[in-house]
């Protein structure tokens, strides 16, 4: 019923979080990169959700059709700091997209993660890091 868990995390979130503007403002949010250059659950088919609205969405995994909940990127962009925490060789051509500002990195939802009011923090192991020019 992942509808009805973004309405109660959205009620939750709300009920909770003080707001910069419009939006409900994390002190912290920590993020992963997947191998698709997916973050938080928000996957390259679903870019749309860092213009949503809402607070919370439901996506659902491109592969495996896990149904998942995510914050939107209005809220993840509006947190005082994010970090990404991102290990292993298998991330590596997603980071260099990234950090070298490739054309193939506006495909990627990790690329849009852009704290207007914050800031943004990458650790990267190694193995990552590899293929960044």
């Amino acid at each position: 019923m992942p509808k009805k868990e973004v309405i109660r995390y959205t009620h939750e979130i709300e009920n909770n979080l003080n707001y910069r503007g419009e939006n409900p403002v994390f002190d912290l949010v920590i993020l992963g990169l997947g191998e698709d250059g997916h973050t938080a659950s928000i996957f390259p088919d679903q870019i749309e959700l860092f213009e949503d609205k809402n607070i919370c969405a439901a996506s659902k995994h491109p592969i495996t059709g896990q149904n998942r909940i995510t914050l939107t990127g209005r809220v993840l962009n509006n947190a005082s700091r994010v970090f990404f925490l991102v290990t292993g060789e298998k991330k590596a051509q997603r980071i260099s997209e990234i950090m070298n500002d490739d054309e193939a990195a506006k495909l990627l939802p990790a690329y849009y993660i852009s704290p207007k009011n914050g800031e943004l923090t990458w650790f990267i192991d190694e193995a990552a890091a590899s293929k960044i020019s």
